[in-house]
């Protein structure tokens, strides 16, 4: 093991490692602090007891050209991209990961059983074939599925699981039983926080019956989902791909909460943002994104609007649905 090493860089000194061997590039925090790092030689890292050998061997046509070891400012360990494909025990099982991050503390923060490169030469389906069905127990339902990664608490509790693209699974949840695309999301003592609908799903709210669904919800992320709920289950937030038109008899005229466009980067096309509806006690709250607009409930009328003009469209395979809003199944 190397001792900590000290490079000259534009007058200062930073420090590139304290232990590593086979450096061959780094960043640093202001500080001086390495922040990450790629390595050419074999190496052992023990967090918490448990040992990982970070990747280290030539780049082929599926891993990533990326950092190997990135450190917190202290200098602790904050996430690894192994080698091999590595067992890890967590609080939902055994997880075979090829990438796993951390804690300041050490404790495990998230695990990803696949850290390919998808691109030329390497696809999301041959990705997947590199991938073990696994199976899960919650309260809220029982499934076999392959996932992107999952996301725990410092504690341990599982906090978020991301699907793999296409996946879907069906639990039940504080409104009713539901197929679910890209993931979910839960509070520490397991009870389910948020996920994101596989289709569009009508929803009985304090304002009436909403259409769910976001068919611009981004797949890599379980942490941000389309139906919320408070910790007692109750509706907190849901998003909808429809304008409303709001008005009660203290209203001199009817508002009107419109989905606002952006262009969307990968076809070019101008696409409709849903509007949040966020419920409080006695009130809702509207936010397209572009503003936000408070309503009492009580004395106050709603209509939807729902726009499924993306369900006339036809997914292609291995797509989420975003364009087709599940119509394809």
């Amino acid at each position: 093991m190397h001792t900590m090493e000290i490079y000259p860089v534009g007058g200062t000194s930073v420090i590139a490692s304290t232990h590593l061997k086979g450096i061959t590039s780094f960043t640093t925090y202001p500080s001086g602090g390495i922040k990450d790092c790629k390595l050419n030689e074999y190496n052992e890292v023990k967090v918490n007891e448990q040992v990982f050998i970070p990747r280290y061997k030539k780049m082929d046509e599926r891993k990533k050209e990326n950092k190997t070891v990135a450190y917190y400012e202290s200098g602790k360990i904050k996430s690894i991209a192994l080698e091999e494909r590595t067992n890890i025990q967590t609080s939902i099982g055994t997880i075979c990961a090829e990438l796993i991050s951390f804690y300041e503390s050490g404790e495990i923060d998230s695990v990803f059983p696949s850290n390919g490169q998808i691109g030329f030469g390497w696809s999301l389906e041959d990705e997947e074939k590199l991938l073990e069905e696994l199976n899960f127990s919650f309260p809220f339902g029982k499934f076999e599925t392959k996932i992107i990664g999952a996301r725990f608490y410092e504690k341990g509790s599982l906090k978020s699981m991301i699907l793999w693209p296409n996946k879907r699974i069906e639990i039940e949840t504080p409104i009713g039983s539901y197929p679910v695309r890209i993931g979910f999301r839960l509070y520490e003592n397991g009870a389910l926080q948020s996920f994101e609908p596989g289709m569009p799903i009508s929803v009985e709210t304090p304002v009436g019956s909403v259409m769910a669904f976001d068919q611009n919800a981004i797949g890599i992320d379980a942490d941000c989902n389309s139906i919320n709920f408070y910790p007692d289950g109750s509706l907190q937030s849901l998003s909808t791909n429809s304008d409303i038109v709001i008005h009660s008899p203290e209203m001199k005229e009817r508002t009107i909460i419109y989905q606002q466009l952006r262009l969307d980067m990968l076809s070019d096309e101008m696409i409709k943002l849903p509007v949040v509806l966020h419920f409080q006690k006695d009130t809702v709250m509207f936010d397209n994104g572009a503003e936000s607009k408070t309503f009492p409930i009580k004395g106050t009328t709603f209509m939807f609007l729902h726009d499924g003009y993306y369900t006339e469209k036809k997914c292609s395979p291995g797509s989420d649905c975003s364009d087709c809003g599940a119509s394809c199944m």
